[in-house]
C-alpha cells in the first residue's frame, strides 16, 4: 500500500471539473465525485458488454483512477486544452502506472474504450442535471460527449439518461 497515493487519490476531492464553471455553474462536482459516478456507470457498461468479475473490476479500478492525474495537471476544459499541452506519456508514468493493474488495464483497447465511454456518459448524465436546473449552455456538452461513445451498451444508455428527468428518481421516491 502506498500511502502517498491514497493521499494523492483524496487531492481530487478538492479538485473542480473546470468545464463547468465556464458555463455559470457555481459549486459544479469535483473529479473525485465525477469518477465515482463514471465508475459506476462502467461497471453496468462492462455487464452490457458481456465483461465478466476481472474485467468488470478491471474497468472499475481504470474509471475511478482515469483523471488522477488532474491531481498535478488541474482539470483543463476544452477550451484550455487548445492552448496547454500535458506530458501524456510523464504523467503515465509518474501517477497512473505507479499501479501495475493499471498499466495492464490501459493497454487493453477493449477496456479504455468501456473508461472512455463511462466518462463521456458521466458528463452527460451531468450536463442533464443541469439542463434540467435551467442551465441552457449544457447541451453542447452532451452534443460533444455523445459523438464519442462507441461501445453499444453505452448508445443504449445515452438514449435512456436522454429520455428521463434527471429528478424523476427523486420525485417518485417522495410520492410513496
Amino acid at each position: 500500500m502506498d500511502a502517498d497515493l491514497i493521499y494523492e487519490v483524496g487531492a481530487l476531492k478538492r479538485v473542480k471539473r473546470s468545464g463547468w464553471e465556464t458555463i455559470g455553474i457555481k459549486d459544479g462536482e469535483s473529479v473525485a465525485e465525477h469518477s465515482y459516478r463514471s465508475a459506476v456507470i462502467a461497471y453496468f457498461l462492462g455487464e452490457g458488454e458481456g465483461l465478466k468479475d476481472k474485467e468488470l473490476k478491471d474497468i472499475m479500478l481504470g474509471t475511478l483512477l482515469h483523471d488522477l492525474g488532474e491531481t498535478r495537471t488541474g482539470d483543463l476544459h476544452l477550451v484550455a486544452k487548445r492552448y496547454v499541452s500535458v506530458k501524456e506519456k510523464k504523467l503515465q508514468n509518474d501517477v497512473y502506472f505507479k499501479i501495475k493493474e493499471v498499466k495492464k488495464i490501459y493497454k487493453n483497447k477493449k477496456l479504455m474504450q468501456i473508461i472512455k465511454d463511462a466518462d463521456c456518459l458521466e458528463v452527460i448524465f451531468q450536463a442533464r442535471e443541469y439542463e434540467d436546473l435551467g442551465n441552457p449552455y449544457v447541451h453542447s456538452w452532451i452534443e460533444n460527449a455523445e459523438k464519442k461513445l462507441k461501445t453499444k451498451t453505452a448508445k443504449k444508455m445515452l438514449k435512456k439518461a436522454l429520455g428521463t428527468d434527471s429528478f424523476g428518481w427523486l420525485m417518485k421516491v417522495r410520492k410513496k
